[in-house]
């Protein structure tokens, strides 16, 4: 009996023993998560640390590099600034609003006012095509300007100068007692003078050509009389004014036809109840001018200008109805030298004359008789002369 009770005695401390263990390890993974096994090891990881980290930046690369592009969000990015990009031909230039193919995105895009993007305006898409087409005009104009310019083809010139002027009329073939002559030595004339291409910026053929030209002479300080002594009153005033076609064969020399009226208003008068004794030439000749003229540079600074035309008179002037059956015509030259001393300003040293003859058809008993008479009238001077 007291083997048996042994027996059963030390069995029940060994499963005491077994048992207490085995709760604890129950009560432990009750509590705590199940760890997973190990990994197997691999021949990676022998691998140093740093050449680990390298592989797993190289992967992480190639998956992004693989990975379908994000989608665009809702944030609105800024407009970046215009870059310059090579062309093959020649220097960088800067995109167009045109090299957007339909259905790209623009260049630029706007923003609302206010928004946390900009602190100020932004530029559209339309804003850069306005700017461009102004900018494209202002080119253009600047091209045919420069093109006016090149070819000599000036806009405006206008000149002043003073003159000396002399008259001496005559007569011809007289019968009888002959007319006395008239002669002025020498007069003062003050000179203005314009020409103007209004088209001339334009660059239009044969009309960007074609101007108009003004000049009129003044006299003054000018005195008369007659061999008697009897004073007279004198005035004497010369005016053109043509249109004018210029042809440029090169840009120093230059070509032009014109047509206009020509005036030469010499009056000669006395006081009313004065007997001058002889005919006065006062004539107030109104006369259809056509003409040509020329301009040549012969160095750098100096040029050659000569011109010449016949007048048809419409009106001949009161000496001349004092005779019978008059007819009246002229010639008008001129020659000049031009200094240039700067682009646009000149010095001219010129000369005119001019010419008026006329015929008569005197009859037996006329008051006065002639065969014809002559009217020269000279100018001589210096202008200045101003083109653009």
């Amino acid at each position: 009996m007291r083997g048996r009770r042994w027996s059963a005695g030390l069995f029940c401390l060994v499963a005491l023993l077994v048992a207490r263990p085995l709760a604890a390890a129950s009560q432990h993974h009750k509590h705590k998560p199940k760890r997973s096994a190990p990994a197997a090891a691999s021949p990676s990881a022998a691998q140093p640390q740093t050449q680990r980290d390298q592989g797993e930046t190289a992967r992480a690369a190639d998956d992004a590099s693989d990975a379908p592009a994000p989608q665009p969000s809702n944030a609105v990015a800024k407009p970046e600034p215009a870059r310059d990009e090579p062309t093959r031909d020649g220097p960088a230039r800067a995109p167009s609003t045109n090299d957007n193919a339909p259905g790209a995105a623009p260049n630029l895009v706007a923003i609302p006012n206010g928004s946390a993007a900009t602190d100020g305006p932004v530029a559209t898409t339309k804003d850069v095509i306005d700017v461009g087409d102004g900018a494209g005009n202002e080119l253009a104009l600047g091209r045919q300007e420069a093109a006016r310019l090149a070819r000599g083809r000036i806009e405006v010139a206008m000149w002043m100068g003073l003159d000396g002027g002399r008259r001496q009329f005559t007569y011809s073939d007289p019968i009888g007692s002959p007319p006395r002559p008239y002669l002025l030595a020498v007069a003062p004339l003050a000179t203005w003078g314009l020409e103007v291409y209004p088209l001339a910026s334009t660059l239009i053929p044969v009309l960007c050509d074609i101007g108009f030209r003004g000049r009129v002479s003044r006299a003054f300080a000018i005195d008369s009389s007659t061999t008697k002594g009897a004073a007279l009153h004198n005035s004497w005033t010369r005016f053109t004014g043509e249109v004018r076609g210029r042809v440029l064969v090169r840009r120093d020399h230059e070509l032009g036809v014109a047509a206009g009226v020509e005036g030469s208003y010499f009056v000669l008068g006395s006081d009313p109840g004065v007997d001058v004794g002889a005919l006065v030439p006062s004539a107030r000749t109104l006369s259809f001018r056509l003409g040509v003229d020329g301009r040549m540079q012969v160095a750098a600074r100096i040029s050659l200008f000569a011109g010449g035309a016949w007048l048809a008179t419409l009106s001949r002037g009161e000496i001349y109805n004092h005779f019978r059956s008059p007819h009246v015509a002229g010639i008008d030259t001129e020659l000049g030298v031009a200094v240039a001393l700067k682009p646009e300003v000149e010095l001219r040293l010129n000369g005119r004359y001019t010419r008026y003859f006329a015929s008569f058809d005197p009859q037996v008993g006329d008051t006065a008789v002639a065969g014809g008479a002559l009217d020269q009238q000279t100018q001589m001077g210096v202008a200045i002369r101003y083109a653009h």
